[in-house]
């Protein structure tokens, strides 16, 4: 994409200089370079993404157009002039790379990776963020699984949804068409791409995102797993992400679900959210289990290993995924990130996880209300353990990354490496599952390289 940028950037730079040059070239020139400008701008916008940062130089190309036959006779104004399209050219390269259309990064596995969207309504669970006492609860999520074919199939966008970028772009502070762009940047994987027959199953992992967050927040992860063997679901939990597609309407963020900490009733509220989210993840395991019923049509039907099932939860997403695993012994495994237990009550938190748990927590989490449930839950399970990532914030456990390099900047995300943070992230996770879901200990990876990450002991 950014080939096609460049180019449209390099030609309205050349009309420019051809243009600003009439007396020393010939008149028939200056029109084919401007004439040749409108075209790779009609060839931009068509082929590539209408970028709102590259919106200034549409305007400058057309603006040569409109100027073709005007002579700029005095000085000042043709400084004026040259001063006012560096000016746009700078300001729209710049703008290019502060809000980047970036890739993905890509998965290491084997495997290629299929996709497809699902829409769950929970009849025995009514919606308690909505005005209608009346509504019942429903949310979506996404399945990554592998794939061996991919002929015929369209590329997935990592979003695809005005309504997230937007609402991301809100909740960070910026005009909502900031980050416009990243919700055409395309996935590694394909749209109902056939399932893999290699294994005779594979393990499941769930992933459930935070409070704010989006079902595709997390897709390097869940990319990652699928290429190396796994079926990995992500759920958009309604009304806590900010905003969810189902399919007849856009559901959008229900800010008075979390209400502000200094509230009385934050807690209660809290609460009832992560238990919300449980609902959902308890609801995915049910529908899972229909979705492998080996009698039945589905399309993942006797190919999941649902005695090998691992979570996935960042924040308020790791809180529910907690909730869940005390009483569902459905769950072989899990993996927290910045896991907001808090809101579980002390009789559940004394309870004691008895699956294998990794808690990964970030630096700016060190201190803060929620390390005592999290303590008291890593000391009351079996084999929960905790490490600290040190030069983290809490949006590290996500794809922040992906939104601007001045995430870091202005301390959204943290001090490390993106890449190198994501590499910690992923090895952790496929050490972790593919011990715990496959039975497989991976010689290839030595997490004692990694000093930022700690293990922290408790008694």
């Amino acid at each position: 994409m950014y080939i096609f940028d460049g180019i449209l950037i390099l030609t309205t730079l050349v009309s420019t200089i051809f243009y600003m040059s009439k007396d020393k070239i010939d008149k028939k020139y200056i029109a084919y370079a401007i004439l040749f400008n409108l075209l790779v701008i009609v060839i931009h916008s068509f082929i590539g993404y209408i970028k709102w940062q590259i919106i200034p130089i549409y305007v400058l190309g057309f603006l040569l157009v409109l100027l073709g036959n005007v002579k700029l006779s005095k000085k000042l104004l043709r400084i004026l002039f040259i001063s006012f399209y560096t000016f746009i050219l700078i300001a729209s390269m710049a703008l290019l790379y502060v809000f980047p259309m970036s890739d993905i990064p890509n998965p290491s596995g084997q495997y290629i990776i299929g996709t497809r969207d699902f829409i769950i309504e929970d009849q025995d669970r009514l919606e308690l963020y909505t005005e209608d006492s009346l509504d019942t609860r429903e949310f979506a999520f996404r399945m990554w699984y592998p794939t061996d074919s991919t002929s015929q199939q369209v590329v997935s966008k990592w979003i695809g949804n005005l309504s997230v970028s937007r609402g991301l772009a809100g909740s960070i502070g910026l005009p909502s068409f900031i980050l416009d762009q990243i919700s055409q940047i395309n996935s590694n994987s394909y749209v109902n791409a056939p399932l893999s027959l290699q294994e005779d199953s594979y393990p499941v992992v769930i992933i459930s995102h935070g409070w704010g967050g989006f079902m595709s927040l997390h897709t390097d992860l869940a990319e990652e797993l699928s290429s190396r063997g796994y079926v990995v679901v992500s759920i958009d939990h309604t009304y806590g992400s900010v905003a969810t597609n189902l399919g007849d309407r856009i559901a959008i963020q229900n800010q008075d679900a979390l209400p502000d900490r200094s509230e009385a009733n934050f807690l209660s509220a809290a609460n009832q959210l992560v238990y919300t989210y449980a609902g959902d993840i308890s609801k995915t395991l049910d529908y899972l289990e229909s979705e492998n019923d080996i009698t039945s049509d589905a399309f993942f039907k006797g190919k999941l290993d649902l005695d090998h099932i691992g979570l996935i939860g960042h924040s308020t997403g790791g809180g529910a995924d907690v909730a869940v695993a005390l009483n569902d012994d459905r769950i072989t495994a899990l993996l927290g990130l910045d896991a907001w237990v808090e809101p579980i009550s002390s009789e559940e938190i004394e309870k004691g996880l008895s699956i294998p748990a990794i808690f990964l927590r970030s630096e700016t989490w060190e201190e803060g209300l929620n390390n005592a449930n999290l303590y008291d839950l890593i000391l009351n399970s079996d084999q929960a353990e905790l490490y600290q990532i040190d030069g983290t914030t809490h949006s590290d456990f996500s794809m922040a990354y992906m939104f601007s390099p001045l995430m870091s900047m202005i301390g959204y995300t943290g001090s490390l490496n993106s890449d190198y943070l994501l590499q910690m992230q992923k090895d952790v996770m496929n050490v972790f599952f593919d011990q715990h879901l496959k039975g497989i200990i991976d010689q290839n990876i030595d997490l004692s390289l990694y000093e930022e990450l700690k293990n922290i002991e408790l008694s």
